[in-house]
């Protein structure tokens, strides 16, 4: 009712920025894993590491769509 249904590109694009998000949490986490074994600290906090992930598959999803209608646009004119 609020919201227009994503195309297939869409999703598409979202599961890709998901995939990289997810790698990104991996990234982060082993970071963290690291210098707590080595340093006996986290570098990075639980929100931090969340907000990273996040941030970065809305980033990816944002650039995939841009990216997809600045092609479309080349491509109609």
């Amino acid at each position: 009712m609020f919201f227009k249904d994503m195309s297939k590109s869409q999703l598409q694009n979202w599961r890709k920025g998901m995939i990289v998000g997810f790698y990104a949490y991996m990234f982060l986490l082993l970071i963290n894993i690291f210098s707590d074994l080595s340093v006996g600290s986290e570098p990075l906090s639980s929100i931090v590491i969340f907000w990273s992930g996040f941030g970065v598959a809305l980033v990816v999803e944002f650039v995939l769509n841009r990216k997809e209608k600045k092609v479309d646009e080349t491509h109609t004119s």
